[in-house]
């Protein structure tokens, strides 16, 4: 009999399994079909050439120079190899020329042509993908095979920092030929080389072609082998920035006259602080005078002490006021004291590495169109990311790459470029005082959380570029001065002051100028990569029945994950504030540590001091829980996407937790989050 009872359990679990891998695979979209879903409505063109036009029959397509007319615009496709060493622009008639190293697709030139239409645009970008081209059809240009489309290189928009950097153009870029008429090509480079080092002497003549001459067309224009050409480095870009840099700053950093203020807030961590300040200044002060201002906001009389002790080692000016923990105010009273060039806010939890990180961070801010210069920062004694630039998503600022391991290269090298971004964490952020001021430093009603994100998003409004140093990093150990936001209180203030944050700045709402709409941006997914992987549209369930439970009946059980990401009303997440839906929405991922997850039935479960009620969802394809809990087993499946109609629920504060129920077992989990879903 137990032999059977054992027999028929075994059986059981593995159409469980069998199951849950049949689910996987229905929820798994490609890349490939999906963007070619997205790409449905976008303008083609007739890119089938006439084969008798060709210089070779030997010849890849891609290696063929070629006119074409879109509307009443000419167009020259030139390969990156016919850049020659002598080179010449003028050669060509053509109103647009594009340089391309791969194959256009057919969206590509009126897409183009379009971005041309502004009169200021002379240079003009595109994104990317791998894809196999259909060979057996010799005149059929840029046209993929089904389901051969992957790995894209979705790029940000123009982004003048991350250009200085490396080429990330990469394999697509077009001029407007008259722009460049008294442009020459450098003879000693070819290829990608000659046209990286054009578009620098190009676009940094002037502080306007900066601004006004680039355009990012955020759709894939070419299909291509490989983004080798995104390590271009520019081989002397300096020479061409004199006009871009600021010369009252660039004159003292000569004289040596450049005065940079770290401002410290600090409460209470003598150690922390001394560890902050050794490396400090133990970085290369060359051409630099260092002041420091530490403003304590209450510490105790033994570390005020300490820190009298430590100043007469550093020599910093100590601003002591008692006051409720504002670390807007900490950093605009400090600000108001400097007497620096240049202001960099610190942690006292930060800990610099590199003795060039002064002179990285002052090198960027000295460029007039700087704004915000953040670097890279890492987990103590560790090689985790905290901290590689913040992008703005459906759920709000998200530190993208958080959490992964640096030694590992991740999407197109974010993690070892330069690049801008649309903010930086205010734990280690570097601006011109001047452009500090202009926009009236940090916003004192944040007083815990997104100060930073508010600075950064005024410096963006007011025509300022925020920018990532991701080669350089420093060692974080994260809220240590203030705690981590757990408790319920802090949650709450954490979403109160995200609010305000949008409602300051709507037009940033589920917008990030320098993250592409077409990566993932519909959860808290630390990765970077394309939206297939995960869409609000394709996860969302609506629930349809509920249960009152008895919890008692139930073992919390720590050994449960859950991670709430959203619960709240859902015309907010979909950013339809103006309508007159009252759905609620829950989203996030759960799953059990060191357990199969194919053999548990999962519940939401939401309580209050009176009733707590069971809701069956149906799990989301959730391939980042996949990837970062790769010990797991079978948790592909753990994300929920639970739309709750009007009325469901009574008007009520409901805890957010979750139950598993073993499916061929007496086994009942359940945890508790510490959000709650606020139903009115």
């Amino acid at each position: 009999m137990g032999f059977a009872k054992d027999f028929l359990k075994k059986e059981l679990n593995k159409r469980a399994v069998a199951d849950y891998y049949r689910k996987v695979s229905e929820s798994t979209v490609t890349f490939d079909e999906w963007i070619r879903q997205k790409e449905t409505n976008l303008k083609s063109f007739d890119m089938t050439l006439d084969a008798m036009g060709r210089d070779s029959v030997n010849t890849e397509l891609s290696e063929l120079s070629y006119a074409a007319r879109v509307e009443d615009v000419s167009v020259r496709i030139v390969p990156y190899t016919k850049v020659s060493k002598n080179f010449l622009l003028r050669n060509y008639l053509e109103d647009i020329i594009v340089f391309a190293n791969g194959e256009l697709t057919e969206r590509a030139l009126p897409l183009i042509v379009e971005a041309f239409k502004n009169p200021e645009v002379s240079v003009v970008y595109g994104d990317e993908d791998v894809a196999r081209l259909d060979e057996s059809e010799s005149t059929k240009y840029g046209r993929s095979i089904y389901g051969t489309r992957e790995n894209p290189f979705f790029k940000p928009d123009w982004s003048p920092n991350t250009f200085l950097d490396h080429f990330y153009f990469c394999n697509i870029v077009a001029l407007r030929r008259v722009s460049f008429r008294d442009i020459s090509f450098d003879r000693e480079k070819e290829g990608a080389e000659s046209i990286y080092d054009t578009l620098i002497k190009y676009i940094f003549e002037s502080e306007r072609s900066v601004y006004k001459s680039v355009r990012h067309i955020d759709e894939i224009l070419i299909h291509v082998k490989n983004f080798e050409l995104n390590r271009l480095k520019p081989s002397d870009a300096a020479r061409h920035l004199t006009k871009v840099v600021s010369g009252e700053l660039q004159e003292k950093l000569t004289d040596g006259d450049v005065k940079i203020t770290a401002v410290i807030p600090s409460k209470d961590n003598p150690e922390l602080l001394e560890s902050c300040l050794r490396s400090l200044y133990n970085c290369n002060l060359s051409g630099i005078s260092l002041e420091a201002i530490v403003v304590d906001n209450g510490s105790g009389d033994s570390t005020k002490k300490r820190i009298a002790d430590l100043r007469d080692t550093y020599n910093f000016r100590y601003e002591y006021m008692p006051m409720e923990f504002n670390f807007a105010h900490m950093c605009n009273h400090g600000a108001n004291l400097a007497t620096g060039d240049a202001l960099l806010f610190l942690n006292d939890d930060i800990e610099i590495v590199d003795k060039n990180t002064l002179q990285e961070m002052l090198s960027q801010v000295l460029l007039k169109f700087t704004g915000a210069c953040g670097i890279k920062l890492l987990y103590p004694d560790s090689t985790r990311i905290q901290h590689a630039g913040v992008v703005n998503t459906r759920i709000g600022p998200v530190h993208k790459l958080q959490f992964l391991d640096d030694t590992l290269e991740y999407y197109h090298g974010f993690n070892r470029h330069v690049n801008n971004v649309l903010s930086v964490t205010g734990a280690m952020l570097m601006v011109r005082a001047d452009a500090y001021k202009k926009v009236q430093g940090m916003n004192e009603a944040l007083k815990v959380a997104f100060n930073d994100m508010d600075l950064c998003y005024k410096l963006y409004e007011s025509g300022y570029m925020n920018v990532v140093l991701n080669n350089i990093y420093a060692y974080h150990k994260e809220s240590v001065t203030r705690g981590r936001d757990t408790d319920v209180y802090s949650i709450k203030r954490l979403n109160d002051e995200k609010e305000k944050l949008f409602n300051m700045h709507p037009f940033f709402r589920f917008y990030d100028p320098f993250y592409s709409k077409y990566l993932n941006t519909d959860c808290l997914d630390v990765r970077i990569s394309a939206g297939n992987e995960y869409e609000y549209e394709r996860a969302v369930k609506k629930a349809s029945s509920k249960k009152a439970v008895d919890i008692s009946a139930y073992r919390e059980e720590p050994c449960v994950q859950l991670s709430v990401e959203y619960a709240g009303p859902l015309n907010k997440y979909i950013y339809e504030e103006k309508s007159d839906n009252k759905e609620l929405y829950l989203q996030g991922f759960t799953y059990v540590s060191g357990s199969d997850n194919a053999l548990y039935k999962k519940r939401m479960l939401l309580s209050t001091d009176k009733v707590s009620f069971a809701i069956d969802f149906e799990g989301s394809l959730r391939k980042d829980v996949l990837t970062n809990c790769d010990t797991e087993i079978n948790v592909a499946m753990s994300g929920f996407a639970l739309k709750i109609p009007t009325g469901f629920l009574e008007p009520g504060d409901y805890r957010v937790g979750v139950i598993f129920e073993k499916k061929f077992s007496k086994e009942k989990l359940y945890i508790f989050s510490n959000k709650y879903l606020v139903v009115r």
